[in-house]
């Protein structure tokens, strides 16, 4: 090929590369105003973007290049104004996603879970996926031409981000908007974690309403274990229906409309719960829809966000009938160790031959999944940390209708208002190898310890056993 004959294929690799290359050494990427500089000018507008980290989970798709083009329009479109303009990259470790992806892998490559191969091992194994990913992800967005200051990159458990992490949680502590106790919060059963209610899905899906007899407890003053069930299948019962028969072995109360004619007279008795005999109270309460199912509601606070409120403002007690597995615990009598569906058909079979069905119909009804692993997830009691939302939900409010923050299409704010109004403290711990681990250590007599720096001996006590 002479000097001046073109190449038949057009080597755009090289070409890019070559341009790109140019661009960073050239510092075309920098903002042109920097604070650290002696020549900072005050006055220079900046405008800058920290890149949404796209997820070490795997490379990129098209949708993080259509984003990537558009914020690198926009941070071309204001260096060219004359802002002083910067457009940070970076990587999300991304805990509950990247787990599960490093454990489904161990799952096909080496047929083994991470509990058989050991925390210090499987974090070995999540670090080299990190670095793997994290160094595709990164070329592919150079590959893009984004211009980014790749001086300024960062990774989310970088160690300077790790230690704002820390002080974060430290701070907010010490403020006392981070506590620690039992609340219903959402469970992953696949995942063997906590999960935010950002990270469960709700789908429309078909299923079943099951109708079957609350039995009441006669008023002869005899006890539970005197009535017999054919005594109980003779006597007066309120009719109730549920899309979770397990979930009666979690019962503490049946709730009726408090107008609703049909069961006025039932308030305040008692009720005996299938196949357990345990006796709960009838309760009247307004959230109750009369024109819902039966009209009768089963209350188990232990495992639905609507009953534990209700719990809440009758005093009821509080049960949970599973454990992390999902499976039927020692409040379920005879069902326990049970996984939660076949006590659902055991149970509903058993109830069947003690004549207490009524009926069950197909319903369409909203199912809550785990945004990551799939799977039916579950509310649950646990004790995990939360953050007080309350106050600073309430800020995030003032700072939109003062006009401090701005939300961009405008009609966008009323979804963000509505979402800060009902907004319920937020969980923030969860049960994972991978990701940042809560600041907080443990002596054996159940002191706590907060620091920001590993400490050498329990704040209380003075043990070094934590």
């Amino acid at each position: 090929m002479t000097k001046h004959e073109l190449p038949k294929a057009y080597d755009f690799k090289a070409t890019e590369s070559r341009i790109y290359a140019m661009w960073e050494a050239g510092g075309y990427f920098k903002p042109h105003n920097d604070p650290n500089k002696p020549d900072f000018d005050p006055t220079v507008k900046p405008f800058v973007i920290s890149i949404p980290p796209p997820n070490v989970t795997g490379e990129l798709h098209l949708g993080h290049a259509m984003f990537v083009s558009v914020e690198d329009l926009m941070i071309r479109y204001h260096r060219m104004k004359g802002y002083s303009a910067l457009w940070v990259p970076g990587t999300d470790h991304a805990g509950i996603a990247t787990q599960l992806m490093v454990e489904r892998d161990l799952l096909k490559t080496e047929e083994i879970t991470r509990e058989e191969l050991g925390r210090e091992k499987f974090l070995e194994r999540t670090w080299a996926w990190k670095k793997k990913y994290g160094g595709m992800i990164t070329n592919q967005i150079r590959r893009l031409g984004a211009s980014c200051d790749w001086d300024r990159e960062r990774f989310t458990m970088d160690e300077g981000l790790s230690r704002a992490v820390r002080e974060a949680f430290v701070r907010l502590y010490e403020k006392g908007l981070i506590y620690r106790g039992p609340r219903l919060i959402n469970w992953s059963p696949g995942l063997k974690t906590a999960v935010s209610d950002l990270e469960v899905e709700y789908s429309e899906e078909d299923a079943h309403l099951y109708y079957f007899k609350y039995m009441i407890k006669p008023d002869s003053g005899s006890s539970t274990s005197g009535n017999s069930e054919a005594e109980l299948r003779e006597s007066d019962f309120i009719p109730v229906s549920t899309i979770r028969p397990e979930t009666i072995l979690g019962d503490t109360a049946v709730a009726v409309h408090p107008e609703d004619e049909r069961y006025k007279k039932y308030i305040g008795k008692t009720a005996i719960v299938p196949m357990l005999g345990r006796e709960i109270p009838i309760i009247a309460d307004e959230y109750v829809s009369m024109e819902f199912g039966t009209g009768a509601l089963k209350i188990t606070p232990g495992h639905d966000p609507n009953d534990y409120a209700i719990a809440h403002r009758h005093n009821l007690p509080i049960i949970s009938m599973l454990d992390k597995e999902a499976r039927v615990n020692e409040n379920g009598g005879k069902y326990q160790g049970l996984d939660r569906f076949e006590a659902r058909k055991k149970l509903w079979a058993d109830m069947k031959e003690a004549g207490l069905v009524i009926k069950t119909e197909p319903y369409r009804t909203t199912i809550p999944r785990s945004q990551r692993g799939g799977e039916i997830v579950e509310p649950m009691i646990s004790e995990q940390w939360f953050v007080k939302i309350e106050s600073l939900a309430n800020a995030g409010l003032d700072a939109v209708k003062d006009g401090r923050i701005k939300i961009v299409p405008e009609r966008f704010e009323k979804t963000y208002f509505n979402w800060l109004e009902n907004i319920k403290d937020w969980c923030i711990s969860r049960q994972l190898w991978w990701g940042h681990r809560i600041p907080v250590w443990y002596c054996p007599d159940g002191h706590m310890t907060v620091a920001r720096e590993d400490p050498t001996q329990c704040a209380t006590c003075g043990s070094k056993d934590i």
